[in-house]
């Protein structure tokens, strides 16, 4: 669940007990990572009379199905993108840095829109951002922690899965999880001026949600996560951008051009077709392009310089190759195109001799 007090709290599904655990220093010498999430095998365990907590010893970490890296959780099912619809303002540009970021971070992930404070928005705000979105595939849920609108609906998709609340500080994911879960009492701070939340999460910690009564899946678990700052966002080549916008890329399999960003170029067909593309996803993704060429251009002028009589390149131009080093002269084997042109100035070496000699 959490790091604790130079251990771990961890829960046994088969005790239904939440347990204090260090971690046996074998796992430590060999450098075993444990996070937020990991399934582990456990030793030793003691429970108290009440068989509601008690302590164990973390023998063994099994294998991930995946990590988030910040901050670090371990085996995430679905991550949830939680944004305001008000106070703050909903930033279409931010929600899609959100999930190109995390369809590069965790590809296989189901990864849908929650729309929080939807008290405060007409009927016909949230059914455009919901057309939006859907029409991108990405699932939507428009809710309010404050009047409980959507919750049951969230909670059913939280239900069995390890899930992860994302989003930009101040938009109420704190909040929701208090809804979810009242006994958590998680610190929510607003300022009074602006009327938006504060940044209150600082760690990686899994909070059960507990499921309805009745409900045949069990409970879920959800963590909460601190909002990312641009240069934590992770940035694809420029020309891979597209393939993140569903409803871009159906057109982007069409253009004549392999090579083509789709903002310019004459023929294009996503150009061709841009207007059945929404326009805040379309100018998402032209910002998306631009920032990631101003990321591959500081990769480039930071490299490290490399002496070029001392690499090569294989696998494609200077550039698009991937650069090697050469071998001294003594370990590498003879360059068959010079056998071939020191054999051919050898005959004609010797067809000069029997010219002289007739």
């Amino acid at each position: 669940m959490r790091r604790h007090a130079g251990g771990y709290l961890v829960h046994s599904d088969e005790l239904d007990a939440v347990l204090q655990c260090p971690v046996r220093a074998r796992l430590k010498k060999e450098g075993t990572s444990i996070f937020a999430g990991d399934r582990v095998d456990l030793d030793e365990v003691e429970l108290t009379d009440n068989k509601e907590r008690g302590s164990a010893v973390i023998a063994a970490r099994l294998d991930r199905q995946n990590l988030l890296t910040r901050p670090y959780i371990a085996n995430v099912d679905q991550v949830i993108i939680v944004q305001a619809i008000h106070q703050p303002e909903f930033n279409s540009l931010l929600c899609d840095r959100y999930l190109v970021h995390l369809q590069l971070e965790l590809p296989a992930v189901r990864t849908f829109v929650c729309v929080n404070k939807c008290d405060l928005a007409t009927d016909e705000e949230i059914s455009a951002l919901r057309n939006i979105y859907e029409s991108a595939g990405h699932s939507m849920i428009a809710l309010s922690a404050k009047t409980g609108l959507g919750m049951e609906e969230l909670r059913r998709q939280l239900a069995g899965n390890r899930s992860v609340l994302t989003g930009p500080s101040g938009v109420g994911k704190s909040s929701i999880l208090n809804v979810l879960n009242p006994e958590l009492h998680l610190k929510v701070d607003v300022h009074e001026e602006l009327l938006v939340g504060r940044h209150t999460t600082s760690a990686s910690e899994l909070y059960q949600v507990p499921a309805d009564h009745g409900h045949e899946i069990g409970p879920g678990w959800i963590a909460d996560t601190p909002g990312y700052s641009l240069d934590q966002l992770r940035h694809p080549e420029p020309a891979e951008v597209a393939w993140q916008f569903p409803e871009l890329a159906q057109f982007a399999e069409e253009c004549k051009f392999s090579d083509c960003l789709h903002l310019a170029e004459q023929n294009c067909n996503v150009l061709a077709h841009v207007e059945r593309i929404p326009k805040s996803r379309y100018e998402s993704y032209c910002t998306i392009v631009a920032e990631a060429q101003q990321e591959r251009k500081f990769r480039q002028e930071t490299s490290q310089k490399v002496d070029a009589g001392a690499v090569k390149y294989v696998g494609g131009e200077q550039g698009r190759g991937k650069a090697i080093p050469k071998l001294s002269n003594r370990h590498r084997a003879p360059s068959r195109r010079k056998e071939k042109q020191q054999l051919h100035d050898y005959d004609r070496a010797e067809d000069a001799d029997l010219d002289d000699d007739e």
